[in-house]
């Protein structure tokens, strides 16, 4: 595993709130063939690509893409909660933790199969989303 980060940003338009939301992802980096692979499984985002750079910027555009489509249906919070985050506070002070990595390998079989049977690496990286 490189120390090289993923270091993304995203702007939501929302013209009545500026806030920015800051998380904390695992992001799981593996190989699957010739493929590298990088997944976020918090919230179900992948990146993919012939190196490390082609999937960085291929996880960027699905990270992007997830907050933006969540945003302006307006299914954020419930997609974060579907997918195990723990939400505190009211709508404009609202608090999201990531759900404990140990939590989503017990619950999703797809991240479990990666974990038993892939060369793979993993850390945590800040996000923050306007």
């Amino acid at each position: 595993m490189s120390d090289r980060s993923l270091n993304f940003k995203t702007r939501l338009e929302d013209k009545n709130n500026n806030s920015e939301l800051l998380v904390s992802l695992n992001i799981v980096r593996f190989q699957d063939g010739d493929t590298e692979i990088l997944y976020a499984p918090a919230l179900e985002v992948y990146g993919y690509g012939n190196n490390f750079e082609e999937a960085k910027q291929s996880f960027e555009v699905s990270f992007h893409e997830f907050v933006n489509y969540t945003h302006n249906k307006k299914t954020f919070t419930s997609e974060l909660e579907r997918l195990g985050w723990h939400i505190k506070g009211s709508k404009k002070n609202r608090k999201y933790t990531t759900p404990v990595l140990s939590e989503l390998v017990s619950s999703n079989s797809r991240l479990a199969e990666i974990f038993n049977t892939k060369n793979l690496s993993t850390y945590q990286q800040e996000y923050a989303i306007a």
